[in-house]
């Protein structure tokens, strides 16, 4: 999947926002709604029967949460589920209480889904998730937000979100300590149905409620924010200044009673002083935030492998796999090239082979350039087939033996 196509997905999906508009416009700024487009194929993404896709993800069971501002009795247990026919018994039991049921991690559950998902990181370099919430009529759900943005799909039936009007505080994710129950204050409401879309940013107040049966995904993520870029660049700078990586707490929880807190302070201003002499360096917040990016294209949830390839021969035909992106960078030595779910390291004299790879959508092994032997360009092929990057073309001729 190269950028451009990403662009494509994504776009389709927000139509008839742009991708321009959304990066732009709305990730900077509060809730809004986006009105339903039959041609964006919105409704579709869990398949044309969503309540039997999730109620077929038995697996999902021990995962469920579930809530509810006017529940009729105790949540259902979910232990212990045997079947389809018993998991669609005890969803059955949480809607007569009142209660919806969330069902996360459902990428897998959906090539569309996941397409979708692996366009949105490879536009913002950061983890997507996707949960749907199921409800009959008569839920109310209590007040509350979210510590990642969401873009939320009606898929069937109505909902009705009251948000609160007031700004984000764009809170950090970890938990602080507890105040009061959240109150929604000033708020508006906004009806979604099948098909329309709803932007809402980490930390924003909302509840939900509705009069009939419905069903909604949440398409979780959390754009680059400023602290992360701070700290790319921290993390940058310490990979060549060894002060930043040396032993400074090692009487903590002593310090933290009074005992040589003091010495902190000077440590502490003296690395904020050398990291802004750091990024006042021209192409170091580039290089810092170039490796941030592959190290969190990373750690992304991998590609499955092609289906084993028992022979790949030069003739072999391979082309990019559908959710298969990439993030190069290098050091004098290697290349670390960075996939979802891993690196590959390969030496530098390899250059041109690789670019080649990352850029070519289809070709022949041997058609890969660099000036390799044939059998360089098999075992480098191999490598790109292996991690979930290439895949043989599905209208190429077998191998011959």
């Amino acid at each position: 999947m190269k950028l451009q196509d990403a662009q494509q997905t994504v776009g389709h999906f927000l139509s008839p926002l742009t991708v321009d508009q959304f990066l732009d416009e709305v990730l900077l700024g509060g809730f809004a709604k986006i009105g339903g487009n039959r041609q964006a194929g919105r409704t579709d993404l869990l398949g044309a029967d969503p309540q039997s896709a999730l109620l077929e993800a038995v697996h999902l069971a021990p995962k469920l949460t579930f809530h509810s501002a006017n529940a009729s009795g105790p949540p259902p247990s979910l232990a212990g589920v045997r079947d389809r026919a018993d998991f669609q018994e005890r969803i059955a039991e949480f809607h007569a209480r009142h209660y919806s049921v969330r069902f996360p991690e459902l990428r897998p559950l959906s090539s569309a889904l996941e397409h979708l998902g692996r366009a949105l990181e490879a536009l913002l370099h950061q983890p997507v998730t996707a949960s749907a919430f199921w409800s009959r009529g008569g839920l109310r759900a209590p007040v509350h937000c979210d510590d990642h943005d969401l873009l939320v799909v009606q898929l069937r039936g109505a909902k009705r979100w009251l948000i609160a009007r007031k700004a984000s505080g764009l809170e950090n994710t970890w938990k602080g300590i507890p105040g009061e129950p959240p109150e929604l204050g000033d708020h508006e409401s906004l009806d979604l149905l099948p098909g329309d879309l709803l932007y809402l940013p980490r930390g924003t107040f909302h509840s939900v409620d509705s009069d009939v049966e419905s069903l909604h995904l949440s398409i979780g993520f959390t754009p680059l924010t400023v602290r992360e870029a701070v700290i790319a660049a921290l993390d940058h700078l310490s990979d060549a200044d060894r002060t930043l990586r040396m032993t400074a707490g090692n009487r903590l929880a002593f310090q933290l009673r009074g005992a040589g807190i003091e010495r902190f302070g000077p440590l502490v201003m003296e690395s904020l002083a050398r990291l802004a002499g750091a990024c006042r360096t021209p192409g170091f917040l580039n290089e810092a935030l170039q490796r941030r990016s592959a190290r969190a294209i990373g750690w992304l949830q991998a590609t499955p492998a092609a289906a084993c390839v028992t022979e790949i021969s030069l003739d072999t035909v391979l082309v990019h796999r559908d959710t298969a992106f990439c993030h190069l960078t290098a050091n004098p030595d290697k290349i670390d090239f960075a996939y979802p779910g891993g690196h590959l390291y390969i030496h530098r004299g390899a250059e041109e082979s690789v670019l080649y790879i990352a850029n070519t959508t289809r070709f022949a092994v041997r058609d890969i350039p660099g000036g390799l032997r044939d059998d360089a360009r098999l075992s480098l092929a191999r490598r790109f087939v292996e991690v979930g990057f290439l895949e043989p073309a599905s209208d190429a001729p077998a191998p011959s033996a």
